[in-house]
């Protein structure tokens, strides 16, 4: 898929393995269906993604500025909170073959934003990085490209810093900082959230397969 960013969440760990090994066993000994464990599985795995995607869709819905933080983004446009919202798949029927991921499908900042990364300049000489002057009130640019503003011009502030300004009658107004590269901090935490669930997956996939296999 185009632009597609997942995060696969895979739990055959060491753990997994020896509960599902007493587990069919079990199965065996008792006649039950083992098929139909697996399909327990599969439902809690999706029950699962499901609250840890919700998890980091609160994190990241707060309001721009003041959302963003070491483990968050603000939300913007809400393109990319709604991705990851409607991310949940849960593929496969064993036990040997069920995977579940989570992800931003169609967002192409997406990966950036959780793994971090140095963004550089490519076929242009600078990045334009917007001010707030060149934002919306939700931190969504006012316009698509610098070059759309009129009566701008390029100077080097005190700091050494060339920004693009616009002329607006007597007032300069700066628009953005020009740069030949950014690093992006790994902020979304999809990967983390998913790791730190894991024990309480396997505890609740655990028990709703014993619970199963002993209604039947």
């Amino acid at each position: 898929m185009a632009n597609a960013f997942e995060v696969t969440f895979e739990f055959r760990n060491q753990r997994f393995d020896d509960a599902s090994t007493g587990l069919k066993a079990f199965s065996e000994i008792v006649n039950k269906d083992w098929d139909g464990s697996a399909k327990v599985l599969s439902n809690e795995l999706r029950s699962f993604l499901s609250q840890v995607v919700d998890a980091i869709v609160t994190r990241n819905s707060n309001a721009w500025p003041g959302g963003t933080s070491a483990t968050s983004l603000s939300k913007r446009s809400g393109a990319l909170v709604a991705a990851i919202a409607g991310s949940v798949q849960v593929k496969g029927t064993t036990f040997e073959d069920i995977q579940g991921s989570i992800g931003a499908p169609g967002i192409p900042y997406a990966r950036i934003q959780e793994t971090g990364g140095t963004i550089r300049a490519k076929n242009v000489k600078f990045l334009t990085i917007p001010l707030p002057a060149a934002l919306n009130a939700n931190g969504t640019p006012i316009m698509k490209s610098a070059r759309d503003w009129p009566n701008t011009f390029v100077a080097k502030t005190k700091a050494g810093n060339l920004v693009i300004f616009q002329k607006r009658g007597a007032t300069i107004v700066p628009l953005y900082v020009l740069k030949t590269q950014v690093t992006i901090p790994p902020r979304l935490n999809m990967r983390t959230s998913l790791d730190a669930g894991l024990p309480y997956f396997v505890d609740r996939a655990m028990d709703a397969i014993v619970r199963s296999v002993m209604e039947k």
